[in-house]
């Protein structure tokens, strides 16, 4: 209930005005309890009181702007075109839509990303001031024992519509989809910041978001484009990951920006590093084309992903036929291999004697991959290899199960992340939970286990986390926190004896 007011009606002007208020955005229910009195003229009988007092309750939904809480953000740049790896000033303008001042410490947050990103699945979460002006739903019951007393009478139907809510110039390689991410960007005292943005290697269009907030209850977000451009242009069509064994055509599309026809000769050298680490050259006719002024053709080359290979490195260059260079590119490929090494047979044995053994390669098994791998330990524990590696790949991420990952590693950096995440895992006892959500309550098992294994390793807790802990287990021991478990419990009467 946020306010309530006791108005006349009149059959004549039968209307309610009410103000309406800044923190009633995004929307507010209005409800009317009207009451009539008892009307003289009409007289009673013993069957029945047409003239007693009688009442009706409507219900209505009113939409308020969100003026009073929008930011206007402007975002601009010096251009709308730039070249590859150019640094692009950002500057950026932010007003309250009703005019009034800036609450102090304001600032916002820029991402610049590609859109060739965002056309995959757009992010909804620069809408910030959308997110923080849901519907409200009707959170009010009202009841009324007036039936008993008075009449109901009907003055209309209720209003209940629903809630809620060249040779010189340098190799492409660099094509990250995100530019940059600053989470936060004080703004002076007029609402003005500006930034650099630097660009990479790719041909595209680029989003740079400004998301603005102010204090606690003002909000809003700014956009701009830019993209950038070459008179020739060159993109990969290549697979970014191949087995062993693959044929397909490495395909690389070609753009004449300019307004005149343009003579191309591409040129591809390949690095095929195979998996002990050396690299080996791979060589392709140059293919050769003219673009009209707009045309883009795409030229590829048959290719044969090698045995034994790792990856495979491009780097393709688009020559004029003066043999200037108009653009070049690096392109890397994963190569998988179709049949992956594994381990067919182990056998462990004690040596206290001579130890003769006969193996062979399986049948139909690739020649130079996989081979006999013979390990020597004084102890059997010594060996922790597949432990580590198990642990490495480990998936899970309980706070049990981080605590875990790191002791094993002997990972102190592990350890400290989940450190530094605990104080959200503890419930309002102190308790550890397994995960930080508000449902639920702590473990004391996984409590006390988080300060032994801490304690074992000889790591430490934060101490803030360690006192409530510490605090929680006091209170389980002393049987004033009870806990659904399996395992057996303190019991009060017991411990006071």
């Amino acid at each position: 209930m946020i306010d309530s007011y006791i108005k006349k009606l009149s059959g004549k002007s039968p209307v309610i005005e009410i103000p309406i208020k800044k923190n009633y955005s995004p929307n507010v229910y209005v409800s009317v309890l009207a009451i009539r009195g008892r009307v003289d003229k009409v007289t009673p009988t013993a069957l029945v009181d047409l003239g007693k007092p009688a009442y009706k309750l409507g219900i209505a939904a009113v939409q308020v702007g969100w003026r009073p809480h929008e930011l206007r953000v402007d975002v601009k740049t010096g251009a709308e075109v730039y070249k590859v790896r150019d640094k692009v000033p950002v500057k950026i303008s932010v007003r309250r839509a009703d005019g009034g001042v800036l609450p102090k410490g304001s600032e916002v947050a820029l991402a610049a990303i590609d859109e060739g990103l965002l056309e995959l699945m757009p992010n909804k979460s620069w809408k910030l001031l959308d997110t923080m002006m849901q519907q409200r739903g009707i959170e009010v019951s009202t009841a009324t024992a007036q039936m008993q007393v008075v009449g109901k009478r009907h003055f209309g139907k209720k209003a209940f519509p629903p809630g809620g809510g060249g040779g010189k110039q340098p190799t492409r390689e660099l094509f990250d989809t995100l530019l940059l991410w600053k989470g936060s960007v004080a703004l002076d005292a007029k609402g003005r910041a500006e930034i650099e943005v630097p660009l990479n290697d790719a041909l595209t269009s680029f989003s740079i978001v400004a998301v603005a907030s102010g204090g606690t209850g003002f909000f809003g977000t700014g956009k701009t484009t830019i993209r950038t451009s070459q008179d020739i242009m060159l993109n990969s069509g290549l697979p970014p990951l191949v087995r062993e064994g693959d044929q397909f055509k490495a395909g690389f599309n070609v753009r004449n920006a300019t307004d005149h026809p343009v003579d191309v000769v591409l040129n591809a050298k390949v690095s095929q590093f195979q998996r002990g680490g050396v690299a080996t050259p791979m060589a392709f006719d140059p293919i050769s084309t003219q673009l009209l002024p707009g045309e883009a053709k795409e030229l590829a080359w048959d290719v044969t992903v090698p045995t034994n290979s790792q990856s495979m490195q491009w780097s393709v260059i688009a020559n004029g036929q003066d043999g200037i260079v108009l653009d070049k590119m690096k392109v890397k490929q994963q190569v998988v291999a179709v049949h992956p090494v594994r381990v067919y047979q182990a056998t462990l044995s004690q040596i206290d004697r001579p130890l003769e053994m006969s193996v062979a390669m399986p049948e139909g098994s690739l020649p130079g991959r996989g081979g006999i791998e013979v390990a020597v330990r004084g102890k059997l524990g010594d060996a922790l290899v597949g432990v580590k590696e198990y642990m490495s790949a480990y998936p899970y991420t309980c706070m049990e199960q981080q605590a875990s990952r790191a002791v094993a590693l002997r990972d102190q950096s592990l350890w400290q992340i989940a450190m530094n995440r605990l104080p959200t895992y503890l419930d309002n006892d102190g308790l550890t939970k397994y995960f930080p959500c508000d449902c639920g309550k702590g473990s004391d098992v996984l409590t006390s286990y988080l300060l032994a294994i801490a304690n074992e390793a000889g790591w430490s807790v934060p101490d803030d986390a360690l006192q409530r802990m510490k605090s929680g287990l006091t209170k389980f021991v002393a049987g004033n926190i009870m806990r659904d478990s399996s395992w057996p419990k303190p019991i009060s009467g017991y411990l006071a004896k």
